[in-house]
């Protein structure tokens, strides 16, 4: 980089004296003024001069791991009003990661089906939705145009008992006490991620797919389905049933209201299981490669920033007090839930991790009304890395010596193809 820059410092540095000794025999030559040929020496030096000027600044910046700013263009991205599992989203853009990576992102206050549809319309409505993955998977089998590109976060759910009954479903070697679990009544909503890794966790220490099948039975009573979250914590304190299946932040609000506490986080038995994904079109992709790539950069640094919170109490505080001015949130939640193990972050796409989802969605019959089988479906041609390996990649580029983007490149290359 310095001598390409000290080339092009030399060149200009020639070519202003060449333009001066021209102007100064052109003036002598026709004029005889040497006011006027001083003048426009003076003029081709200093154009010299502001040119080198800014080619070392350039060049310092991309020596110090700057970017230099280019116009990528605007990309529509989802921002519910509240929701701050998006929080790596609104650390890149309340501490300007989005526009120094040179893309102009507009928050759209748009989510559910209404977001899917958006994404898979070819106007100009949203181009990146983060969002649950099952409707994912049920968009992709109505044939909407659904391709994910990056990651939210993992895990996220748990199991829960009444306070005081939890011990009777752990076990030390198996996490959950397999017996005890498979003979408990269990309560929650439908499409819950949490069973659907706990269903397969049971298959994978031996339980046969004949046993879940009895317990998944309608009317076998083993299993009660309820309207929304609140309802499987209230009938786990009634007593309705043993167990409740929920996300993670619903289970620690709740847990002193209904007297719960949890037996285990479902990332204890498959860690890091793909969540929340972040999903565009393959033909927005397609049409605005560049933005998606300096969207996905800015991420990563957001992230890198987050991640510093953990352990620098200065940047957890910005970090906590930015999610909650900007989600209306209080302070002590937005901490207890971006650092208090709720929520894990992940911004890679993690395609083995879909793949592996999948399997385990279509072994629970999550996806039988998806629309296709999806235990035949290839869900790689729904999957695209190329931006967020191109922004890892510009990152590790840019900071040779970062530890971090370097780890994220490693955990990338491993968990996709």
């Amino acid at each position: 980089m310095k001598k390409r820059v000290l080339g092009l410092l030399l060149t200009t540095a020639i070519t202003a004296l060449a333009l001066t000794g021209c102007g100064q025999t052109g003036s002598i030559a026709s004029t005889g003024n040497d006011t006027e040929s001083t003048g426009e020496a003076g003029s081709a030096e200093e154009t010299a001069a502001d040119t080198a000027e800014s080619m070392e600044a350039e060049a310092a910046g991309e020596e110090n791991g700057e970017a230099a700013t280019q116009d990528h263009g605007t990309l529509k991205v989802s921002f519910m009003t509240g929701n701050i599992r998006i929080a790596i989203n609104i650390l890149a853009l309340e501490k300007g990661y989005f526009a120094e990576e040179g893309v102009t992102v507009e928050p759209v206050n748009i989510g559910g089906q209404d977001a899917l549809t958006a994404i898979n319309g070819s106007d100009d409505q949203l181009d990146i939705l983060n969002t649950g993955f099952v409707p994912d998977l049920q968009a992709i089998g109505s044939g909407y145009d659904i391709t994910v590109i990056g990651g939210t976060a993992v895990e996220g759910g748990a199991i829960i008992a009444k306070s005081g009954n939890t011990a009777a479903y752990q076990d030390a070697d198996k996490v959950i006490n397999i017996n005890a679990v498979t003979s408990a009544k269990l309560g929650f909503v439908r499409n819950e991620s949490s069973w659907v890794v706990t269903r397969q966790y049971l298959l994978d220490n031996g339980v046969s797919e004949e046993t879940i099948a009895a317990i998944e039975e309608e009317g076998s009573g083993n299993i009660s389905y309820y309207q929304d979250e609140t309802a499987v914590a209230q009938a786990v304190q009634k007593g309705e049933v043993d167990l409740g299946f929920l996300p993670l932040e619903y289970a620690l609000l709740y847990g002193d209201a209904y007297e719960l506490e949890v037996v285990t986080a479902a990332g204890a038995l498959q860690e890091n299981y793909v969540c929340c994904r972040e999903v565009t079109s393959s033909a927005k992709l397609a049409a605005k490669k560049d933005a998606f790539v300096a969207y996905e950069t800015a991420r990563i640094r957001a992230f890198e920033y987050y991640k510093q919170g953990e352990t620098d109490e200065a940047v957890r505080k910005d970090v906590v007090d930015t999610v909650a001015n900007y989600s209306g949130k209080e302070a002590d939640y937005v901490e207890t839930y971006l650092y208090g193990g709720v929520t894990k972050y992940a911004t890679d796409p993690n395609e083995k991790g879909i793949v592996k989802y999948v399997e385990a969605a279509v072994n629970s019959g999550l996806l039988s009304s998806a629309g296709i089988d999806f235990g035949t479906y290839d869900i790689k041609q729904n999957i695209d890395t190329s931006a967020y390996a191109q922004a890892i990649n510009d990152l590790v580029e840019r900071e040779p010596e970062n530890e971090f983007y370097a780890q994220l490149k490693t955990q990338f290359e491993a968990d996709n193809e």
